[in-house]
């Protein structure tokens, strides 16, 4: 990029920490953040040497670029507020679910910036080859997005509301969905003294197979083998667990049903 944009950051949660110092790192400072939390927005921004401020309406009249990087349900009500005090500015979200166009009906020029990644607050992202999704409504701005995904090491892609959307769905069974699994698998362990350490090795493995081969071709276990013994006994074992038993099944009824599908 040839000019440097004035960059307001809206939002102080685990994203807008992760791009903030991101940016910084190669080169594109945030100048301000602003946070309905004082003292988050406060930590953050003495993180990233900037202003900063709790309230929408001190974002500067001058910015050349507002990043979004609030809830979902926070975005509509928060860029209305910025279309108050900052209308000409580049305005963008970070969201997969919410589309580009409820930015629309506030500003001349918007967009979305979308890493595709989970993000914590104590473990650092590696954003080399990470998935960007970008979208703008004028050619200028999404060039703009496409070099600044570039520039903070990921890989751009050009994705419309409707594909993001498929994309954020789809994020969700493999990250979310995929988690809660895990989590699951851990209290049972767990409420019986066992330790979870014992699925390390299983779940690497289920990882590495599902990024090398098609998960659906990889699949194992009692379900995609009709094995209704194992199943019986597995469901016996949750007969006091009722919320269990019915995610056990449906997840059994699933996989099968996917199996049979591709025979």
């Amino acid at each position: 990029m040839e000019t440097k944009p004035h960059i307001t950051l809206i939002g102080s949660g685990r994203l807008a920490t992760q791009l903030g110092v991101r940016l910084s790192d190669v080169g594109l400072p945030v100048a301000q953040v602003v946070s309905r939390s004082a003292e988050h927005a406060r930590t953050l921004a003495e993180k990233l040497g900037c202003a900063w401020s709790d309230q929408v309406s001190a974002v500067d009249p001058k910015t050349a670029w507002v990043i979004l990087a609030v809830s979902d349900t926070a975005i509509g009500g928060v860029a209305q507020q910025v279309a108050e005090v900052a209308p000409h500015a580049l305005v963008t979200h970070t969201s997969g679910a919410t589309p580009g166009a409820v930015l629309g009906m506030r500003f001349r020029r918007y967009g979305v910036l979308y890493p595709l990644q989970t993000f914590s607050a104590d473990r650092p992202v590696a954003w080399s080859g990470l998935p960007i999704c970008v979208d703008a409504n004028d050619d200028s701005a999404t060039q703009m997005l496409m070099e600044v995904a570039m520039q903070l090491g990921g890989v751009p892609r050009q994705l419309n509301d409707e594909q993001r959307a498929w994309v954020h769905l789809s994020a969700v069974f493999a990250n979310n969905f995929a988690n809660h699994c895990f989590a699951i698998a851990e209290s049972l362990l767990q409420e019986r003294a066992l330790p979870f350490e014992l699925l390390y090795p299983l779940m690497r493995e289920t990882v590495e197979r599902a990024l090398t081969q098609s998960p659906g071709a990889a699949q194992t276990g009692p379900a995609v083998r009709n094995d209704r013994g194992t199943q019986e006994a597995h469901l016996v074992l949750l007969s006091d667990d009722a919320r269990r038993a019915d995610i056990y099944r449906l997840m059994s009824a699933d996989i099968a049903a996917d199996a049979e599908g591709r025979v």
